[in-house]
């Protein structure tokens, strides 16, 4: 198996601080040789980037190049760094055979395909839906490289709608090829019902019996700060990125009525679209009671490590105005003063922000470790493996749940919600006033896409929705215009495997 150390060309990613003697490699390859102090803080448009290097100390300039382009720097840090890996990949596979990346040809682009696909010998191949993301890295490279450095015209999109098809093809010569993976299996998505999430948490997170039982000598890690993660998540529709991305003061303020709403930043939020979206009252009250117990604990631990006087935090929030305008100020620095919307910190500038108490110094992120630094997407899925494995010593046999189901499973119940109001609704209504509400309201489908944020009604009525999409007719017929409930909605998905019930059959 290939390891870093192996390859010739070295993938790595900028720090957020550099040492100009220690790290001469670093210097070279974004200019800091000049500098005359011993450790350099990078602008944060530098932090994170992706570069190569061979391991002769040569810089790859073409690639590197791509990924300091104001494009790249305006695309979000999880695609830089899937772009990234996968054009080390490519100009690996080039080197080992000989040829320059400029100097690809078809042949090789096919070969490429074989060696990540199907080949016996590449003990690392990837799945149909991978090989389409290293089409998108490959073609979004030689698009920019054709035009800036006179690269080959090596892929081109002959599709309008590249993002729905991911079609991609090989042009030289006058002649395509398409280079679409055969076959890309469908995401295998699960959702479970509410009883089965409620389950799950109690078990998983609070560590009770698989009667519901409170153990003896439990002595949890981290439960408030995991129950409260995955309340939220579950009750707000939220992805991971977007749910750990939040700041304490984008939740802080909380409405008398039973929901309280809150607004996701563009910065954070998939393909860069924020939205509303709403939390209860037993949602927000875990967070409140993780914030005074597991959290304050975390944020106490890293001031007496002198965490919050490291590079690792670079501004301080001294003033929220208009709840949206933040005036921040260089920690190093007081008199260097800066003010930013909310709705453009991206996650990675809110995991360097910290705010001022009354004690001290503590991180504006919600979601910190234990040691008080923030909490980064990939590490809750290690919560979520550890509430696996408490549901699995329970005994419970095929309840498991990872972070992106309980997404699904909140665009579930919220169908089921809406569907049943609209049962309600149309029993009452005549064919006018449907209308009307249906003008206002939009449909069941238009509900929950407004809660998830899709761009696209047909992604949430045929990804997020699918086990409904076909009962529509169903429900007419069944139930025709009378009442219905969310039980019964539930109980047409019995038969469905995808879809998780609690043992016991309840819904709530």
């Amino acid at each position: 198996m290939t390891t870093q150390a192996d390859r010739f060309w070295k993938l790595f990613f900028v720090p957020r601080s550099v040492r100009t003697i220690d790290e001469p490699v670093f210097s070279r390859a974004l200019d800091l040789s000049d500098q005359s102090v011993a450790t350099v803080r990078l602008p944060t448009r530098l932090a994170s980037r992706p570069f190569l290097i061979s391991e002769a100390g040569e810089l790859h300039s073409a690639v590197n190049s791509f990924f300091a382009g104001a494009k790249m720097r305006n695309r979000a840090e999880d695609t830089n760094r899937r772009y990234a890996r996968s054009l080390a990949v490519w100009v690996e596979f080039l080197h080992r055979r000989g040829v320059a990346w400029n100097l690809a040809d078809e042949e090789a682009v096919l070969d490429f395909k074989f060696w990540r696909r199907h080949d016996t010998e590449n003990p690392k191949r990837i799945s149909g839906s991978s090989w389409a993301s290293d089409l998108a890295a490959l073609s979004e490279f030689y698009r920019w490289a054709r035009g800036r450095l006179d690269g080959p015209p090596l892929f081109v999109s002959n599709s309008s709608n590249v993002r729905a098809r991911s079609s991609f093809s090989s042009q030289m010569g006058g002649e395509t090829t398409d280079l679409r993976p055969t076959a890309v299996r469908r995401a295998s998505v699960k959702w479970l019902t509410p009883g089965a999430v409620a389950r799950w948490r109690n078990v998983g997170i609070h560590g009770l019996t698989a009667d519901g039982e409170e153990r003896v000598r439990w002595r949890p890690r981290s439960q408030s700060r995991d129950a409260a993660f995955v309340d939220g998540l579950y009750g707000s529709g939220l992805r991971v990125q977007e749910w750990s991305s939040i700041l304490t003061e984008e939740i802080s303020r909380r409405s008398s009525r039973g929901y309280s709403t809150f607004r996701l930043a563009d910065a954070c939020a998939k393909g860069g679209r924020g939205h509303a979206f709403w939390l209860r009252e037993d949602a927000l009250d875990a967070v409140a009671l993780y914030m005074e117990t597991e959290r304050a604990q975390a944020v106490r631990r890293g001031r007496d490590a002198g965490l919050y006087e490291s590079d690792q935090f670079s501004h301080v929030i001294r003033e929220v105005r208009s709840k949206e305008i933040v005036i921040l100020s260089d920690r190093q620095d007081e008199s260097c003063t800066s003010s930013v919307r909310l709705n453009e910190l991206s996650p990675a500038e809110r995991s360097r922000l910290l705010v001022v108490n009354g004690r001290g110094y503590a991180p504006a992120m919600l979601w910190l470790n234990e040691d008080g630094t923030p909490r980064r997407k990939g590490a809750w899925t290690k919560s979520f493996e550890r509430a696996n494995a408490r549901v699995r010593r329970a005994g419970i046999d095929g309840l498991v749940c990872h972070p992106h189901m309980l997404r699904h499973s909140f665009a579930l119940r919220w169908f089921a919600v809406g569907r049943t109001i609209w049962s309600r609704q149309g029993s009452v209504m005549d064919a006018d006033h449907e209308r009307d509400f249906r003008e206002q309201f939009g449909d069941t489908w238009s509900l929950v896409q407004t809660m998830l944020g899709h761009a696209d009604v047909s992604t949430t009525r045929d990804t997020y929705l699918e086990p409904f999409r076909n009962l529509e007719a169903k429900l007419l017929l069944e139930y025709g215009r009378t009442a219905l409930d969310s039980d019964a909605l539930f109980g047409l998905l019995q038969k469905d495997p995808r879809v998780r019930f609690a043992d016991d059959g309840s819904w709530e």
